[in-house]
C-alpha cells in the first residue's frame, strides 16, 4: 500500500496530540516536567548565587539568567523520559500493538511520539523563562534570543526522547524506564548547567567536554545573555540537531528490531 507523505504527517500529529492529551492527563507526568525544574532553579539560584564573586565566573547581568539554561535543558531531560515512560506504558498495556495493525508506516509510530516530546518542551522552556523572569531574570538577548532558546530546547527534547523511546520499544518495560531517572540526570549535572564550564572540578570538566548538552546549555546562555563568549548557540544547535538524529534513528531501528521479534 502506498501512504502518501500527507497522510504520514497526518498519523504524526494526530499521534503528537495524543502524546499531549495524556501528558496534560496524568499529574505523574505533569507535575515533574513543569514543577521540578522550577524547584531545582530556586534551590540553585538562592544557595549558590554567592558563586557569582568567584574568580573565574562570567560578568553576567543576572544571575538567575545565568543558571535558567540549565533548568530549560533539564525540562527537555523530563519531557523526553516521561515520553518513554508514556510509550513503555503503551507497550504493556497492548495500546501500541494496536498501532501495529495500522495501515502506516512504523517510523511514523515513534516520530509521533516524538513529535508531541517536541511541542511538549516548547510549552515547558516558554513557562520556565516566563517565570524566571517574573523573579527577576533578564534577557539581554530579548525576544529573539528566547524563541531561539525555546526551539532548541524542543530539538534536544526529541534527542533525550529519542533515548528514552529505543529503551522502551527494546525492553517494553514501565518499571525500567520509571527507575531511569537518577541516570538521565547524570547527564544534566556532568554538563555546566548551573556553574561555567572552567570552574568544575577537573574530573567533571573532562567528561563534560563529550556531553552533548554542554554544548546546548552553552549555546543557550549565550543567547539569553547576548554574549558569545558564554557559548556558542550554532554549536548548541549542532549538538542539538545531531543527538536528535541519532537517537531518532536508534528508536527507529529499535522498533524495526521489535517487530522481527513479533
Amino acid at each position: 500500500m502506498s501512504l502518501s507523505p500527507a497522510r504520514e504527517g497526518r498519523v504524526v500529529a494526530a499521534l503528537g496530540r495524543r502524546a499531549l492529551s495524556v501528558q496534560f492527563r496524568r499529574a505523574q507526568l505533569l507535575m515533574p516536567t513543569f514543577v521540578l525544574p522550577l524547584v531545582l532553579l530556586a534551590v540553585i539560584a538562592s544557595g549558590t548565587s554567592a558563586g557569582q564573586g568567584l574568580r573565574g565566573f562570567p560578568d553576567v547581568e543576572s544571575y538567575l539568567a545565568f543558571v535558567v539554561p540549565g533548568t530549560i535543558i533539564q525540562g527537555t531531560i523530563l519531557a523526553g523520559l516521561t515520553a518513554g515512560i508514556a510509550l513503555a506504558s503503551d507497550i504493556e498495556f497492548g495500546f501500541f500493538d494496536r498501532l501495529l495493525a495500522a495501515p502506516v508506516h512504523r517510523t511514523s509510530l515513534v516520530l509521533g511520539r516524538l513529535f508531541g516530546t517536541f511541542v511538549l518542551a516548547l510549552l515547558q522552556s516558554t513557562w520556565f523563562l516566563l517565570v524566571a523572569l517574573v523573579f527577576g531574570a533578564r534577557y539581554p538577548g530579548g525576544v529573539p534570543a528566547a524563541i531561539a532558546t525555546i526551539g532548541l530546547a524542543g530539538i534536544t527534547a526529541i534527542g533525550m526522547g529519542g533515548i528514552c523511546a529505543a529503551i522502551a520499544l527494546r525492553t517494553g518495560s514501565l518499571s525500567l524506564l520509571q527507575s531511569l531517572f537518577p541516570f538521565m540526570f547524570v547527564m544534566l549535572f556532568t554538563a555546566p548547567a548551573f556553574f561555567p564550564q572552567d570552574l568544575l572540578s577537573p574530573v567533571l570538566h573532562e567528561i563534560s567536554v563529550y556531553n552533548p548538552l554542554t554544548y546546548v546549555v552553552e549555546g543557550v546562555r549565550g543567547l539569553l545573555n547576548d554574549d558569545a563568549s558564554l557559548g556558542s548557540p550554532w554549536l548548541g544547535l549542532a549538538a542539538a540537531c545531531g543527538l536528535a538524529v541519532a537517537t531518532t534513528a536508534i528508536s527507529t531501528l529499535a522498533l524495526k528490531q521489535r517487530l522481527r521479534r513479533l
